[in-house]
């Protein structure tokens, strides 16, 4: 039979794996997404570079309104919200660039 002291060790060490389990999961909406905001943000300068602005202008002002979403995003605390915005941000400025290149 298990005593009171290992019950209590136990549910301590349930409770405490539940919420490291928890803050594990969840890492990703605590912190924002400056990796993303970096990687959408030369995605589109590239973009601009290659003339976008011009030769895919749709695509381009797409990613242009999905990185300024995001950044309002961060701005009201919803991180993930905005990291999916800003890797959507990038994929399309990268085709805009590469639609750019290859006119």
């Amino acid at each position: 039979m298990i005593g009171a002291e290992q019950k209590f060790f136990f549910k301590r060490f349930l409770l405490s794996s539940s919420l490291l389990f928890v803050l594990v999961v969840s890492g990703c909406a605590l912190l924002p997404p400056v990796q993303e905001m970096s990687n959408a943000r030369q995605s589109l300068e590239a973009a601009k570079t290659a003339g976008a602005e011009v030769y895919d202008s749709k695509r381009f002002l797409e990613a242009k309104r999905l990185l300024e979403q995001a950044s309002e995003k961060i701005d009201a605390g919803e991180y993930t919200q905005a990291r999916n915005l800003a890797i959507k941000a990038h994929t399309i400025a990268i085709k805009a660039r590469q639609v750019s290149i290859t006119k």
